[in-house]
């Protein structure tokens, strides 16, 4: 592999090699890169944060794409194909701090940013119903349960609110 051509992480799923100025996180992962005036990075639908319904990222990250000329972020769902786009500006005015233990983050609620499907790009969910036919036999449905069989009081069996019949 020559020196010019772009490096790709092989345990990553990325959509774009780093072209750009490579972003780390703490701990000195690569998770994005900055391409002009923007700090881009792939996500999937599990980094969307379901319980605040919002997008996180590493603090001293955004720094450093700040650093690095960045003036928005974008961050690109390779499951369904939306790309979510706000300016840096809007995660420290409107966004919130958490920390779960993988580095602080400042997260900003999906609401700030601007959604648009990339074209590129077909989601990877199955759209198409799966066919079925109707039976051409019928089978008795076996049921075995697993309970107790009940509970007795004086040799009397109980029913299950603990009436005795």
């Amino acid at each position: 592999m020559s020196n010019n051509t772009p490096k790709t992480s092989k345990t990553q799923k990325r959509k774009y090699a780093i072209v750009g100025i490579p972003m780390h996180t703490e701990r000195g992962k690569v998770i994005g890169q900055v391409i002009g005036d923007t700090f881009v990075k792939d996500i999937t639908t599990r980094h969307i944060l379901d319980k605040f319904n919002a997008i996180a990222s590493d603090i001293c990250t955004l720094h450093e794409a700040e650093s690095a000329g960045a003036v928005y972020v974008e961050f690109t769902n390779t499951d369904t194909g939306v790309i979510y786009r706000a300016p840096i500006v809007k995660f420290w005015d409107c966004g919130f701090f958490i920390d779960f233990n993988y580095g602080k983050q400042q997260a900003l609620n999906l609401s700030h940013f601007e959604h648009k499907r990339d074209p590129n790009q077909s989601p990877t969910t199955d759209t198409d119903a799966p066919a079925y036919t109707e039976a051409t036999e019928t089978k008795p449905l076996v049921y075995k349960s697993r309970a107790t069989v009940g509970a007795v009081w004086n040799g009397k069996q109980m029913t299950l609110w603990g009436e005795v019949k």
